[in-house]
């Protein structure tokens, strides 16, 4: 008889290894990894053959993380049911339901990586957390905004000032500063200002390359699909020099200002933008600066989390490439192209493996053809569509939970649930 791959690793490498790469896209998304006794080495089990639990924190929500060797399924769930909290946001999962990932069909450690990687993309685990507020609980909206910043960006300042002088420090880098930071706390839904590099990138790209410089007003000499890929190009430029430690900027403004910077077609920006390349690249200069100043005045982790609240809101890179969300919209496109006959003759031409079409236009979609391009971003736009029709939160949300809001409401509006005039502190321009 002969083995399957699996059966040659020994226990290890399927139990306790496996599972650090099956969350490994948890731990680059921010999640920290809780100290718990280790259940991976039951008594009634050869070592490392058992389940392993553990439990992940990031901005005050929590998840449960089991690995049955046995079964080959991977599960995600709430670690909070009975925990105690006496003010603040309480401890929430970012799901409403448990997650079962059943990877007993994949037959390779590689192929089970990259199948638990998805499935936790698609529930937006790998995304800055956000939460969608049901209609009882619409009155704390102003207030959660409040709780949000005061446990994630305000703290984080605070640790690293020590001055309790945040207020005066944001207030010092500028009105549009302190508006755009606003704007992305305003959303629907509620976007927690986690610290997640990979949403933080494309909040670099989308502040300092697509809309705060001035690259918009050149944006005449290039289409819209060739914008989209210098947007890409930003994204990727950025992405290797941001990290949970924060973001490298010298080697940022490096990856953004190189005159020589080209698309990934190998076309050259300077040449796409002719005279208005040196007038971009000065605006560039200009707002890596201003986050540079950021940085040291608020510190590494708080821009990061500013950044990350940016990436996540943005029209141009927020909920597309790079994003958990546009991954999973564009792979339920193609299926559903797929299914019911649909999918451009053009396309399939191009791409007969519908497969590895799926993979090119979620990982790369700016070394697609034009037409293929243009078909797979209004695909993606439909799926965000389909979601609003049916009402349903686009990307990915968790819902406050009935008894969080009520809980929350009792605390922070004592005398009235009907006057939405927020007390847990002052409006945005004072957070």
């Amino acid at each position: 008889m002969t083995s399957t791959p699996s059966e040659t690793l020994s226990p290890y490498a399927t139990g306790p290894r496996l599972f650090a790469r099956l969350t490994a896209p948890l731990r680059q998304a921010g999640w920290v990894e809780n100290e718990l006794w280790d259940e991976s080495d039951e008594e009634d089990n050869e070592p490392g053959t058992g389940p392993t639990y553990r439990e992940f924190s990031r901005s005050n929500f929590h998840i449960s993380v089991n690995w049955d060797p046995a079964d080959a399924k991977l599960t995600v769930g709430d670690p909070t049911e009975h925990w105690d909290w006496d003010d603040g946001l309480p401890p929430l999962c970012p799901l409403d339901q448990p997650l079962t990932i059943d990877l007993s069909t994949h037959p390779t450690q590689a192929a089970k990586t990259e199948a638990a990687r998805r499935a936790l993309a698609e529930a937006g685990l790998l995304d800055a957390t956000r939460i969608h507020l049901p209609e009882q609980a619409r009155p704390l909206h102003h207030d959660l905004v409040v709780l949000l910043w005061a446990d994630t960006v305000r703290d984080a300042i605070d640790r690293h000032r020590r001055d309790g002088d945040g207020r005066e420090a944001i207030g010092a880098l500028g009105e549009e500063f302190s508006w755009r930071l606003g704007a992305g706390l305003c959303t629907h839904p509620l976007i927690v200002p986690d610290p997640v590099p990979s949403a933080a990138a494309r909040g670099i790209a989308e502040w300092c390359w697509r809309r705060e410089s001035d690259v918009e007003e050149w944006h005449f000499k290039i289409g819209d699909r060739t914008m989209a890929r210098a947007n890409i190009a930003a994204t990727c430029a950025v992405l290797p020099h941001v990290h949970l430690e924060g973001v490298d900027w010298p080697a940022v403004r490096l990856a953004l200002t190189a005159p020589a910077r080209r698309l990934a077609n190998g076309q050259a920006l300077a040449d796409i933008f002719e005279e208005g390349w040196t007038p971009i690249l000065a605006s560039v200069h200009r707002q890596i600066d201003l986050w540079q100043q950021a940085d040291e005045t608020l510190g590494p982790e708080a821009v990061l989390r500013m950044l990350t609240l940016h990436g996540s809101r943005t029209e141009s890179v927020g909920d597309w490439w790079g994003s958990g969300w546009y991954e999973t919209a564009t792979r339920r496109a193609i299926a559903r192209a797929v299914s019911n006959g649909s999918l451009p003759a053009a396309v399939s031409a191009v791409f007969p493996d519908t497969e590895y079409l799926a993979d090119t236009a979620a990982g790369h979609p700016d070394l697609l053809d034009d037409d293929t391009f243009a078909w797979i971003t209004e695909a993606v736009f439909k799926e965000g569509s389909l979601l609003r029709e049916s009402r349903l939160p686009v990307p990915p949300a968790m819902t406050l939970p009935e008894w969080a809001a009520r809980d929350l409401l009792d605390m922070l509006r004592p005398d009235s649930e009907e006057d939405e005039t927020p007390v847990a502190g002052a409006m945005l321009s004072d957070l």
